[in-house]
């Protein structure tokens, strides 16, 4: 008995001295990621023979010209393990001295003289941290879904299978992406548009923002379901450039709207099945703008859009065909006293968050959305420009177009895009254009809704790695729909060359 007590206290003391190293003692930490810094970007050289584009007002024509351009954008990515720190920057110039102070060319910062060196035209694009906020290795490893956010100035992503319905381009604030399970997938992004910080160093500034909430959802293979809702909330109107969700309409600037509240419910569906794709979207969209007509009162909103793309492919030959609509307001329609209208009127427009900067229809209309020279679009008030805006001012927009390409090579592509505008209701063509759209005139009537038809036709040539050559002519037949001040519009075209490289 005596000596298997001995044993006994033996082994618990070699147990007890040997468990530090054994099963106390936490495994070794892994050695940490060595730190990668990579950088991406594209330059472009952009060249343009235009007429009648340039001032936006396709009534005055007189605007005929010829220039050239460069864009570069530059995005440095430092990754340690699966954490990111990204910032992107951005450069435009039009080539040769302008001559007008500030009137650098459509969307440049700057022009560049003889001796080409210019100070402070570098736009930061993005600044942003991206981490993973749940599942292994994360902020919160215990939740076992995985989940990455990103944090500062970013890209929009997750929410718009076409650009410029809901939420696009770039935005300040944080976004979350989450997956629930293999076929399941959620995004859900914070915008901050507008910043008040305190009354003491800012006063007077509002707390704009916007939450968009969207799930993906993968049926079986080709089928996939997204519903997506967003909250916007504007406060004195939003300042900004005009990619902000609240837009000058009917002569109307943003700042006229003391607060609203915005609802948009709705989504995507996407089903790809053999040669064969089909992507409907509807939104429909509803809340409350206060109105400068009297103490409390407001106007609702009610609107809404729709938009199919229907596309077939067999082998080098791809036809779409797209079709989008959205409701608009009469002519003597205004949420409040505006020219000919006394106000009052609910507003039945659709709105994006943002849609980028010429992101609607970017693709499909090279003269008013993002096509080659995405700088140089129509019309100067981001609610009348297809790419800016669904809605044609306050009056909603009805638009059919097809885009056909061939590839005769891998590496040379023929294109041919047409697309066909009208307006939900009639445009009041004696209305006043100005940055805020169309101020209506006395009468504040509707006089037309044909807004004109225009052909694309171009090619793009990838003659070497990473460096493709695209041309492009562009013409619009103007409808009289487009008329402002009483006269009549006139035709539209561009010839584009661009030479692009990526990296």
């Amino acid at each position: 008995m005596r000596k298997i007590f001995v044993l006994l206290v033996a082994a618990v003391v070699t147990l007890g001295l040997s468990a530090p190293q054994a099963f106390g003692q936490p495994p070794a930490p892994a050695a940490p990621a060595a730190p990668k810094v990579t950088i991406s970007g594209l330059v472009d050289f952009v060249t343009s023979l235009y007429h009648n584009i340039s001032t936006g007002n396709i009534t005055q024509g007189g605007d005929n010209g010829w220039y050239s351009r460069e864009r570069g954008v530059f995005t440095v990515t430092g990754e340690v393990g699966a954490v990111k720190g990204v910032v992107a920057f951005e450069l435009d110039f039009v080539n040769g001295k302008t001559a007008n102070v500030g009137t650098a060319g459509p969307g440049s910062g700057a022009s560049f003289d003889v001796e080409t060196d210019e100070k402070g035209q570098v736009e930061t694009k993005w600044l942003y941290l991206e981490a993973p906020i749940t599942g292994a290795n994360s902020l919160l490893p215990f939740l076992p879904m995985r989940t990455t956010g990103r944090f500062g100035a970013q890209p929009a992503r997750g929410h718009d299978y076409k650009p410029g319905i809901l939420l696009s381009g770039d935005f300040p604030g944080a976004s979350f992406e989450t997956m629930w399970a293999p076929n399941l997938t959620s995004t859900l992004t914070y915008v901050q548009v507008d910043e008040a910080l305190d009354r003491v160093i800012n006063p007077g500034g509002t707390e704009d923002y916007a939450i968009v909430a969207s799930v993906a959802f993968d049926v079986f293979k080709g089928l996939t379901i997204k519903p997506t809702y967003s909250f916007a909330r504007y406060y004195n109107g939003a300042n900004g450039d005009g990619n902000h969700g609240l837009y000058g309409r009917g002569g109307l600037a943003t700042t006229t709207a003391r607060e609203v509240t915005r609802h948009t419910i709705g989504g995507d569906v996407r089903w790809t099945t053999g040669p064969f794709t089909l992507a409907p979207t509807f939104f429909y969209q509803m809340g409350e703008r206060d109105a400068v007509i009297a103490a409390g009162q407001s106007v609702d909103i009610n609107a809404w859009i729709f938009d199919v793309v229907a596309g077939f492919r067999t082998g080098p030959l791809n036809v779409e065909v797209r079709g989008s609509v959205t409701s608009g307001n009469k002519a003597n329609e205004c949420p409040q006293a505006s020219g000919g209208c006394t106000g009052g009127d609910d507003i039945n427009y659709y709105e994006q968050v943002s849609a980028g900067t010429t992101g609607f229809w970017s693709g499909w209309a090279e003269l008013e959305a993002s096509g080659v020279d995405y700088n140089m679009t129509l019309n100067p008030a981001s609610a009348m420009r297809l790419g800016g805006s669904p809605s044609y001012d306050k009056y909603g927009r009805m638009i059919v177009g097809a885009a056909v390409d061939y590839a005769v090579t891998p590496a040379l592509t023929f294109f041919l895009l047409t697309n066909v505008q009208w307006t939900m209701e009639k445009v009041d063509t004696d209305g006043t254009l100005s940055a805020n759209g169309i101020t209506p005139s006395a009468a504040a009537s509707g006089d037309d809704k044909y807004l004109g038809n225009e052909w694309d036709l171009g090619f793009n040539y990838r003659f070497a790695p990473n460096v493709v050559f695209t041309m492009v002519g562009a013409y619009l037949f103007a409808g009289d729909a487009r008329g402002v001040n009483g006269a009549s519009p006139d035709d539209v075209y561009r010839i584009t060359a661009r030479m692009r490289v990526t990296w």
